[in-house]
């Protein structure tokens, strides 16, 4: 069975033309021009990967994404004619999978979608029907609920507490520095000498009953940042 593609893009002439290239590749592809479309689609159908354009009204492709990371883990590509650093590391700390800029190479897109689908064959068998939970071993996220429970007991998390579990369990297997956490949940500057983030990741460690010597859901990445595992 051929996998299933969609297309979120503003611009009309970029879809017809990457749906014509694509379907020849021989990819069923959909499409939609706008994220709130393309969020409904997402809840309702499943789909094998997503090419995502940031630059659209409404609900641009960063706020999508962080939308569709509640729900799915679907491959997502950002194609966009954003190539300002920032933007692609924004990206990937949304859960991009990975960043194309415009102009690109069609040849070089259809490997690259090739190369993901071979690492993840698996990565949106369902639809997400609804908001979907998000797991770390037998701890339980609720995204639209802001709850976290462990084996099925709630646990009492500060706001920033939860959007630290919430951050690295959208983002298994890549590792944040201090700075990248904080100016992501706290959205603010970060100050080399502010140990916030030690404090709050120690805290949070308590209350998940985890250590930094035998960690089993915030692993300590010696001199660069945190991170939680991808699970086999």
């Amino acid at each position: 069975m051929c996998a299933r593609i969609l297309i979120v893009d503003d611009d009309r002439t970029i879809v017809d033309f990457l749906t014509i290239f694509l379907e020849r590749e021989g990819y069923s592809i959909s499409s939609c021009y706008d994220g709130v479309t393309a969020l409904d689609h997402i809840r309702t159908e499943a789909f094998q990967l997503i090419l995502l354009d940031i630059m659209m009204p409404a609900l641009n492709g960063f706020d999508l994404i962080s939308r569709i990371r509640e729900i799915s883990e679907v491959p997502v590509i950002f194609l966009t004619a954003k190539d300002q650093q920032e933007d692609k590391i924004r990206g990937f700390i949304a859960g991009c999978d990975d960043y194309v800029t415009k102009p690109f190479d069609l040849t070089e897109l259809s490997l690259r979608i090739s190369a993901i689908l071979k690492r993840r064959p698996a990565a949106a068998e369902q639809p997400a029907a609804a908001p979907g939970e998000l797991q770390i071993k037998d701890i339980t996220l609720l995204p639209e609920e802001h709850a976290v429970s462990k084996n099925g007991v709630e646990i009492n998390m500060t706001p920033k507490e939860y959007g630290i579990l919430l951050l690295l369990a959208r983002n298994k297997g890549r590792v944040f520095t201090s700075r990248d956490i904080y100016e992501l949940v706290w959205e603010d500057t970060y100050l080399e000498s502010d140990n916030t983030v030690l404090t709050h990741i120690r805290n949070l460690r308590e209350k998940l009953g985890d250590t930094v010597k035998n960690s089993k859901y915030i692993r300590t990445v010696w001199g660069v940042g945190y991170k939680v595992d991808k699970e086999v």
